[in-house]
């Protein structure tokens, strides 16, 4: 899989033990948030995005042309509701998770391993290719970033030795210092989530 605690994932629904075909679970930390299915005995999809505990919203489900355009339509509105979670809300969803794991025995839900969404993470990056400052205890690291959206991004450093868990990320273009914790790390790169 990923290291990035941002992933969002496809698991196939299961009913009574039963794998139903066209039918997803979409799945975000282990927590089910979703689901896009095709509607039985037609060609229509429907989408659905929500967490445990939230009420409903306007634009939180949906028709879809297909599944791929269902992927798309989750991924905008779960790029509004995932900003907006508070630990609390998440923990809350979790432990009702972890009580619907326990009415099943404990047994896999997924017939087959979860595929990770394309394009998963929890708002649209757009590629960049700029360089940026990572800044902390006053030390400085020269960095470039490759991609960039409201929620995080993804830094190109010499190496991710050394750089701490939280820092500030400084775009020199406009000065913008965005406070930054980092969700995961590879070779020479890392990515962060803007706090």
């Amino acid at each position: 899989m990923t290291d990035d605690t941002e992933t969002i994932s496809l698991r196939p629904t299961m009913v009574d033990g039963v794998q139903q075909d066209d039918d997803y679970e979409v799945i975000w930390r282990g927590l089910p948030v979703g689901r896009i299915m095709r509607q039985q005995d037609s060609r229509q999809w429907w989408w659905g995005c929500n967490v445990y505990g939230r009420p409903p919203t306007n634009g939180d489900r949906g028709p879809a042309i297909d599944f791929k355009d269902g992927q798309v339509r989750f991924k905008l509105a779960w790029g509004r509701l995932r900003p907006t979670l508070t630990d609390e809300q998440i923990a809350v969803a979790t432990r009702h998770a972890e009580g619907l794991q326990k009415q099943a025995g404990g047994q896999a839900v997924a017939a087959k391993p979860d595929l990770v969404m394309q394009n998963s993470r929890g708002a649209l990056r757009h590629r960049v290719l700029k360089p940026g400052t990572i800044e902390f205890n006053g030390g400085a690291i020269d960095c470039v970033i490759r991609n960039i959206s409201e929620t995080g991004a993804a830094l190109e450093v010499t190496s991710p030795v050394g750089i701490p868990e939280t820092f500030n990320l400084v775009l020199p273009g406009d000065h913008t210092n965005r406070p930054c914790r980092v969700a995961w790390r590879r070779e020479r790169r890392i990515g962060v989530r803007f706090t």
